[in-house]
């Protein structure tokens, strides 16, 4: 991973994750410096926000291919 900041460009390597006090934290080291990463319940608002207009660009596209998909299909008349 890599991390932007004021000073560059910063590789971020995760060595540890854990569950501490109610959140997950993510430990590990960024250029020469230890950092972590905590999430907890009250960051989920955030992350949902993050993540809802990407699912949903994903759940829409996936509609339109079956729909596509589902339309040239050939049909089987019992007649």
């Amino acid at each position: 991973m890599r991390v932007s900041s004021p000073i560059g460009e910063l590789p971020f390597e995760p060595q540890r994750l854990a569950l501490k006090d109610g959140g997950v934290e993510i430990s590990g080291v960024m250029g020469a410096w230890p950092a972590h990463v905590r999430i907890d319940a009250t960051d989920l608002p955030a992350l949902a926000r993050t993540v809802a207009k990407p699912a949903a660009a994903l759940f829409a596209l996936t509609a339109v291919i079956f729909g596509l998909a589902r339309r040239a299909r050939p049909r089987h008349d019992n007649d």
